[in-house]
């Protein structure tokens, strides 16, 4: 029973197959496909090449660089104030002992 069902199955697909086989314009474009594939697959394993000779992702390390950076220039900005507070105290300072010098004389 089995064999009657798959006698014609099988020969109805043998008939395709020749059919489509034999036709030319079919062979042509099958082998334009073909040769297209094997470009496709040159091309992606070359953009895979590409892709592991790349350097790694730098955006975070930029990140935490600039990062830094604006805490160095703030640090920066709060040492110049502390600085400019520190010169006008040793001015202050000095003028004080100029005057402490004029009132009593230091051998």
């Amino acid at each position: 029973m089995k064999l009657i069902h798959f006698r014609p199955l099988a020969a109805a697909l043998a008939a395709l197959s020749l059919l489509s086989c034999e036709d030319p314009e079919l062979v042509r474009k099958h082998g334009e496909q073909k040769a297209e594939l094997a470009k496709l697959h040159g091309e992606f394993a070359m953009l895979e090449e590409r892709l592991k000779t790349m350097p790694e992702d730098q955006t975070l390390k930029l990140k935490d660089a600039r990062l830094k950076q604006e805490e160095l220039e703030a640090e920066l900005k709060a040492l110049d104030s502390e600085v400019a507070s520190l010169e006008v105290e040793k001015k202050k300072l000095e003028e004080e002992y100029q005057a402490y010098q004029r009132r009593y004389v230091v051998p």
